[in-house]
């Protein structure tokens, strides 16, 4: 993984959600790469970096790796993150993600919220399709668990789909 990438990849996850990646926990790296799939949706490049279907939604190898790659040298990334801006370019694009990051509704996590967004939109281009009724009813065929945040999802639809 070259530095590049790790910067630019830290950067984008800093300015979405005011803090670096991290892979200290299994929910981080759950952000991470929901983080990574939904910037690429709106047309940003983080490297050459393909998206699966997991069981927690899009899910990339090499995002894996690079995340690891960013943690052994977190302190270095950091400091070089901090000699470069996010050009006016991209700042349209980063921001429908943080409009998108920031409509979670309240009593919805985090890890979940970001989980249900990427989840629609992957499902919504497996599928081509943008009918809800049928992203929905995949998404919760796929992940039962998320039954219960119906009421999220169809927030989640309405902003994705």
């Amino acid at each position: 993984m070259s530095n590049k990438q790790s910067i630019a990849y830290s950067m984008i996850h800093q300015y979405l959600l005011g803090r670096y990646p991290s892979v200290e926990t299994y929910n981080d790296r759950i952000v991470a790469h929901k983080i990574g799939y939904l910037s690429q949706s709106v047309g940003i490049y983080i490297g050459d970096i393909n998206f699966y279907w997991h069981k927690r939604g899009p899910y990339s190898r090499v995002l894996t790796s690079l995340l690891f790659s960013i943690n052994s040298d977190r302190q270095n990334i950091e400091e070089m993150c901090q000699r470069f801006k996010i050009t006016e370019e991209l700042r349209p694009r980063l921001n429908k993600v943080k409009e998108l990051i920031d409509s979670r509704p309240i009593g919805c996590k985090e890890v979940y919220w970001l989980e249900i967004c990427a989840s629609l939109k992957f499902i919504s281009k497996e599928f081509s399709t943008r009918d809800t009724q049928v992203v929905k009813e995949t998404l919760l065929k796929r992940k039962p668990f998320l039954n219960e945040y119906s009421n999220f999802i169809d927030n989640a639809c309405a902003l994705v789909l």
